[in-house]
């Protein structure tokens, strides 16, 4: 009796076609992987932390954004369909801006990360610079949405506005 293989059934030129097709998904994958290595390694670049003894607490910095609540940082906040807003001011902003308001993508079940990182988008995007130090996020009723940023809201989204002291 004679054990055959179904390997033992292909030629050598099929084979030699599963191997490569193999290995291009595997180099695709490798490539993909590192893409995402990459778009995490800049992502988090920007952030540092140190313990500040006299206040025992810690102190955060994503970029221009510096950060000292009671969460840890990738703690979640369970609610989808987040918009966040952070108010232009022209006070407060540089020149060299467009002067609107910030808008957030929709966030879903965001982390603290997240947020934090959303916050130094509209710091930059409002030119606010004087207003970095991160003291959380408010809920705005849907009726006050229109009314303070001229924005008519979306059914099932929840509006935020950030709350950025200097």
């Amino acid at each position: 009796m004679i054990n055959l293989n179904y390997f033992d059934l292909l030629t050598d030129d099929l084979i030699e076609k599963i191997l490569d097709i193999s290995l291009d998904d595997y180099s695709n994958q490798i490539s993909l992987l590192n893409d995402k290595m990459k778009t995490i390694k800049d992502l988090l670049e920007p952030l540092s932390s140190y313990y500040d003894d006299e206040e025992d607490i810690t102190i955060i910095n994503y970029d221009n954004i510096t950060y000292s609540l009671e969460y840890n940082l990738f703690d979640r906040i369970y609610e989808n369909n987040m918009i966040i807003i952070n108010k232009y001011n022209e006070f407060f902003s540089t020149e060299d801006v467009d002067g609107d308001d910030y808008i957030s993508n929709e966030l879903n079940n965001p982390s603290y990360f997240d947020i934090l990182v959303e916050a130094n988008k509209a710091v930059i995007h409002t030119g606010d610079y004087n207003h970095t130090f991160f003291e959380g996020i408010n809920k705005i009723d849907k009726e006050d949405v229109y009314e303070y940023f001229g924005i008519i809201p979306k059914d099932n989204y929840n509006y935020y506005e950030f709350m950025l002291g200097s």
